[in-house]
């Protein structure tokens, strides 16, 4: 994060220094409180956003818009005004980057008499968190959700087991531990896909849609065992081919580009199925009154990346969430 601070203030005191240079009086610093002028003429702005100000001096009457905005997001900054008389200070409010590669750009043009100054807004882009990995576009937990609102602290662990569109977690456990004494015994089916205020995931996340889960297993999903990773439990490798899966351990997961899942079955009212070789994962959609997103997969290589055959909404599996933003090329 610091490199790329300096990178952005070195951005910034380029542009300074090309506009000192320009005979053009677009960008203009004003000191006399008379004279119509806009500070600062470049605004750096953090990944994480927030609000900034931009003053304006002069006794003339003025417009204020944005242009020239390098960004498909809409709205990323906007302005508390756009129009005025005299000496105002306008408040932007810019949205957090939602690019890994681009740094967002606009300019503000402030029009007063015959006169239109400019200042300049350079956002920093985004920076993976440590346990976060890209891939198909979307932000990927490597850890699954804990109770409500939580991460687990590894990667190898469970966590807690979820009904689709329930935002109530169980325990795991081994084959045919008996249902917990609050199991609900009137699990109720309907047609909805998991809703917001369902989502146990931490405060920014939520549950993957069925459609992103299955694209990431679709990708590849490779059984491996604790041997090979170095994790305290067998599992799968997804979101990469078989080769560099085999590759994988619990070091360089983040350099492949890939999550593991640990080895965990469903909870249902008759216990838990768990037979050391099966991995089920939830997901958003639902696919049918009875049945709601689920991916599984076994060391014997049977794959359902949607849950038709065994993801019957009632039964409690682990959640591994998804960042809620859309990323930017």
């Amino acid at each position: 994060m610091t490199k790329t601070k300096y990178l952005l203030i070195g951005a910034v005191i380029s542009l300074l220094t090309l506009w000192g240079c320009s005979n053009d009086s677009d960008y203009v610093i004003g000191s006399n409180p008379n004279e119509f002028a806009i500070n600062p003429v470049a605004i750096p702005v953090s990944a994480d956003g927030g609000t900034y100000e931009l003053t304006i001096t002069g006794n003339e009457s003025w417009t204020a818009k944005l242009t020239d905005s390098n960004s498909s997001a809409q709205d990323w900054c906007t302005l508390s005004a756009t129009s005025g008389t005299g000496k105002m200070v306008i408040t932007l409010t810019v949205k957090p980057s939602t690019s890994f590669v681009k740094n967002r750009s606009l300019l503000i043009e402030v029009s007063g008499g015959n006169k239109t100054l400019k200042s300049r807004v350079l956002q920093e882009t985004m920076v993976l968190g440590e346990d976060e990995i890209l891939i198909n576009g979307m932000v990927w937990s490597t850890k699954n959700v804990g109770s409500p609102g939580t991460f687990v602290s590894s990667p190898d662990e469970i966590g807690q087991l979820y009904q689709f569109n329930r935002k109530v977690g169980y325990p795991a456990g081994p084959q045919g531990d008996p249902a917990p004494a609050n199991w609900p015994a009137d699990y109720m089916n309907d047609n909805t896909n998991w809703m917001t205020e369902n989502d146990p995931s931490p405060e920014g996340w939520r549950v993957p849609t069925t459609q992103e889960m299955a694209a990431l297993w679709e990708k590849g999903a490779t059984w491996v065992t604790a041997a090979q990773t170095g994790f305290k439990v067998d599992g799968i490798i997804i979101g990469v081919d078989e080769a560099t899966a085999k590759r994988a351990t619990k070091d360089n997961l983040k350099q492949l580009g890939c999550l593991f899942l640990p080895q965990s079955g469903w909870r249902s009212e008759s216990g838990m199925m768990d037979r050391t070789w099966l991995c089920a994962v939830r997901s958003a959609n639902s696919l049918s009154v009875t049945h709601g997103g689920m991916s599984l997969g076994d060391s014997g290589g049977y794959r359902d990346t949607w849950g038709w055959g065994d993801g019957q909404k009632a039964r409690a599996a682990m959640i591994r969430p998804v960042k809620n933003i859309q990323v930017e090329d």
